[in-house]
Formats: C-alpha cells, structure tokens, sequence
C-alpha cells in the first residue's frame, strides 16, 4: 500500500501516519520524490486493511494500494527508474550504457594486470573477476579466495575500475592448502567489492538473500542478482524483494540465459532477451544482460550482446580472458580483447541510436 502525501501536509501529519502504520504492527519506506512530496510505501500484509483506514488522516492525497506480490521493486511502488551511483562518475542505470568485463575467475596478478590494462583503455569502467567460484564439481577450481579480493583491489587502485565480484554464500572459503579464512565469503566481499554479485544458484537462497539485505542495509553496497536458470520472472523479481525488503534498495537485476530444450552442443542456456523489456516495464531496477552464460561460446557473445543493447539493456556482462584457451574456467565462452573492444565500439553506436 502507498500513501501519496498532499502538498500542504506538515511535518506532524507525517508523524502522526508513521505512528499509525508501525502501531498497526507494519513497517514503512518513505521516497522523496522531485517535487519534495513524499510517498510513503507500507510493508507487510495488508490484505486486511482497508484503503480509509489511511485515507481519512491528515496530509493524505490518496492512498494505493500495491497489486504485485513483488512491491518494493514494482513500478506501482516507484514509477522513476533507479541509477545505481558507484561514486566517480560511474553509474549504472543512467544515461551511459554500463560495461562490466573481466574473468570468470582470477587466477593470478600477470592475468588481471593484463585484463586490467586492456579493459580499461577501452573506456569500460567494471571490472568483473571471481576470486570465490561455485563449481559443480567439488574437484573444479575454487577460486583464489581473499586473495583474489585483494588482488582486485591491487586492479582497482591501478587503473581506476571498480568492481563486481560474486558472493557465494556465509560459509568460509578453504583454500587448496586446507586454510580457512577467518570472516565468511559474505563478510569478505561487502569489504572489498562495489558491487556484489550474487550468482543464479543463489537466486532462491531466500535466507541468504535475507542475510544479504541486513548486512548491508547501512552501507547500501548495490548487489548484482542474476536469474537462475529455470526461474520465472515473478521468482526473480520477488528475489530481489527479500533483499530491498531487509534494507538494501540498491539492486541490479542480471539475465544470464535460461534452461530450455535446447542441446547443450549449440548454446549453453536460452537467451531471455525478451525479459528485458518485460522486467523494465515491471520493475524501476536496472537489467542488465550476461551474454557469456546465455550462449555459452565466444563466437554468440557479439550478437547476444547487441540484441540486448538493441532490447533496452542498462549494460552488459561479459567475460573476457587474455588467454582463453587455457582458462582455469569458462574460456569457451571468453572472448579475446580485440572482439571485447569490438563489441564495445557496437554496442556503444546501437545505445547512442536508440536510448
């Protein structure tokens, strides 16, 4: 439910609303909109309660009443898309098309030092690279762990990036030597990431995604949730409501391809393109599109890539390597710097045509 405040309400009406909605046993958001009115959002289930039990308060304009199970992120909530501020001029939702490239995963201070140079001199502002990485082979490589964080760091500080890198869960990452570092993998990236990634087999960790939305409700670091890949619209949506919903509103809502019936040999996931535009007209997050695990090999990145851009896309993500032959993980779906650049130089005319 949404409370639309009148122009001439005073400070006391407000107070006497908040009183009113937390004494009712809800809790509330308020959004400043341009004109300085406030729209106050209620939380909870409000099936029960009936629009006059608000309406009739002083200050009030009119009240609403939300019809979408996901309500925080719905355009019945907010009709103003979100620009998720990075801080130095780097945005993602605005008017510049967001460039996220880098590794699957990092492997060592030569690779990400090469990666960085060459993805910075291209004018992409997000470097990606995975220093945890969920395999489904308990045998497959890890990740470099903390050190890969500070690693990042090392690639930030040197060529001005920012960083995306994904969390994988509260559990404490062991390296190949059998050491445990002493904070969980959470802990760890909320420290050193601008922005944390949470990966499609986290999707529907609704208690992670709960944990996620606490930790960071007073820093508002922005998390990058990308689709599982055989979740609905719907379920994505309301994933990324439990993380608003516990005090995070900072999120980027990511699509990575979906699992059809499609042979493996061909594309690895089904590009969901058309759920940009849907998820757009639902939703006042940012989407952004990951071409690399829609299609799985590096010859349809490009034109995944463009196709998103084309639908409306905020950005892209995109795997790079510098050697993608023998790449620790995913190097069929990396493409080299010349194609990154080449898609970049594209993907910048095709923004600039249509958005």
């Amino acid at each position: 439910m949404i409370i639309h405040m009148s122009r001439t309400a005073a400070a006391e009406d407000q107070a006497r609303i908040y009183d009113k909605i937390t004494a009712a046993g809800f809790q509330y958001e308020v959004i400043h909109g341009a004109t300085g009115i406030n729209v106050i959002g209620i939380l909870g289930d409000l099936s029960r309660v009936p629009e006059s039990y608000f309406r009739e308060l002083a200050g009030v304009d009119k009240v609403v009443r939300i019809s979408k199970a996901y309500k925080l992120v719905s355009r019945e909530y907010s009709a103003k898309s979100k620009v998720i501020d990075l801080g130095g001029g780097v945005s993602v939702g605005a008017k510049e098309l967001a460039f996220m490239a880098g590794p699957c995963s990092l492997e060592s201070v030569e690779q990400m030092m090469t990666i960085g140079a060459y993805v910075s001199s291209m004018g992409i502002k997000i470097i990606r690279g995975g220093a945890y990485k969920p395999r489904t082979s308990p045998y497959s490589f890890q990740g470099m762990g903390l050190e890969g964080l500070k690693l990042l760091a090392e690639v930030r500080k040197k060529f001005g990036l920012k960083i995306v890198t994904e969390a994988t869960g509260l559990h404490h990452h062991i390296d190949e030597a059998g050491n445990k570092e002493q904070r969980n993998v959470l802990e760890n990236v909320i420290d050193y990431a601008d922005i944390i990634q949470i990966g499609a087999r986290n999707m529907k960790s609704y208690g992670f995604l709960q944990e996620l939305g606490i930790l960071t409700k007073d820093c508002k670091k922005p998390i990058l949730l990308k689709r599982g890949d055989s979740s609905t619209l719907k379920d994505f949506l309301l994933a990324a409501e439990y993380i608003v919903a516990n005090g995070n509103p900072n999120v980027i809502l990511c699509l990575r391809g979906i699992r059809t019936f499609e042979e493996e040999k061909f594309q690895r996931y089904t590009p969901d393109i058309g759920a940009i535009t849907v998820l757009k007209r639902e939703s006042n997050l940012p989407v952004i599109f990951d071409p690399s695990h829609a299609v799985g090999y590096r010859a349809s990145v490009p034109g995944a890539a463009l196709a998103a851009v084309a639908a409306g896309a905020d950005g892209l993500l995109i795997e790079t390597h510098n050697d993608p032959p023998n790449a620790m993980c995913d190097g069929e779906q990396s493409v080299t710097e010349e194609q990154l650049r080449d898609i970049k130089r594209k993907a910048d005319v095709i923004w600039n045509l249509f958005w």
